[in-house]
């Protein structure tokens, strides 16, 4: 005798159809395709999150080696008192710099008068300056830099020791640390008095741009007493010619630097907006290699400069 089984059994036994299943896997490539885009997305996110750092971190770094340094342009420390009654200091050019160009000889002081390449008719091209100062060595091993030789002489800009400089005015040697900053290969690079050769303190900087704080005139004799005109900035301008004695007016450094990340991170629906920057010169720029850029500015007082 048969048995009847009901028809809601039945149903319930059959499975889904294929409409239904159809229907299951379009929602779950949904899921899943909007899972996929959020982690992309995500991924992209954190890859400029870390060429921002990136950019930020080169650039700070950058930004504070060349602070340091130009800080204590001009500083000579009293080496007797003269017949006027005024302190007896080495004298030297505080600063100098190339326009558009780099130097022509790395192995050249600074008291150089011409020791720049011919001026390039790009703008954008990478500009370069030195500075330089005594480096002083104090009792108890104070300096105002970091010493070698076992504390007793400064290093340079690259931890190199370096000869001592004689003056012919005062007949004695003195410690002249002489710092060039410029661009080579995609990195900020640095000569100092102790090495043959400048050397990358810094890498993915593409361009260091520098304006110079000019005062209406020179700083006189400081018996003579504070001369505004000598102290404060009228306008800021492109390097002076080299050997120009304009550099003497020279009372503040702008310092510009172009940074780059050092992965391509900006894919082709980024570039439009992330790819664009303001250069040094604030005119807007835009690539599309994958790059991303951005521009850093510092200005710094020569206080050694000041009255």
């Amino acid at each position: 005798m048969s048995r009847l089984v009901p028809k809601r059994r039945l149903a319930a036994e059959a499975g889904f159809t294929l409409i239904e299943m159809m229907v299951a896997l379009a929602i779950g490539l949904a899921v899943v395709g909007a899972l996929i885009a959020a982690y992309l997305s995500s991924f992209a996110s954190g890859r400029h999150s870390d060429a921002v750092v990136q950019i930020t971190e080169d650039a700070t770094l950058a930004l504070n080696v060349m602070r340091q340094q130009v800080a204590q342009a001009g500083f000579s420390q009293p080496h007797g008192v003269g017949e006027g009654g005024g302190l007896v200091l080495h004298r030297f050019r505080a600063v100098a710099g190339c326009e558009a160009a780099s130097f022509a000889d790395l192995q050249a002081s600074i008291t150089t008068p011409a020791n720049c390449q011919a001026t390039s008719p790009d703008r954008a091209t990478p500009d370069a300056f030195e500075v330089a100062y005594e480096g002083s060595v104090l009792p108890a091993k104070a300096s105002n830099g970091i010493l070698g030789g076992a504390g007793t002489q400064p290093l340079d800009c690259l931890g190199n020791t370096f000869p001592k400089t004689h003056d012919d005015a005062t007949g004695d040697d003195y410690w002249l640390n002489d710092s060039k900053f410029y661009v080579a290969d995609g990195s900020l690079n640095c000569h100092g008095p102790g090495n043959r050769a400048g050397a990358a303190i810094v890498q993915n900087v593409e361009t260091l741009q520098v304006t110079y704080g000019m005062a209406t005139a020179p700083l006189g004799d400081p018996s003579a007493g504070p001369d505004p005109a000598a102290s404060q900035v009228a306008y800021y301008d492109d390097a002076p010619p080299p050997g120009s004695p304009l550099w003497d007016n020279v009372v503040s450094i702008r310092l510009c630097v172009q940074v780059r990340s050092a992965a391509k991170v900006l894919d082709k629906a980024a570039a439009p907006t992330l790819g664009n920057w303001i250069d040094c010169r604030n005119a807007p720029r835009s690539a599309a290699d994958g790059y991303l850029r951005r521009t850093f500015t510092t200005t710094i007082v020569l206080q050694n400069k000041l009255p």
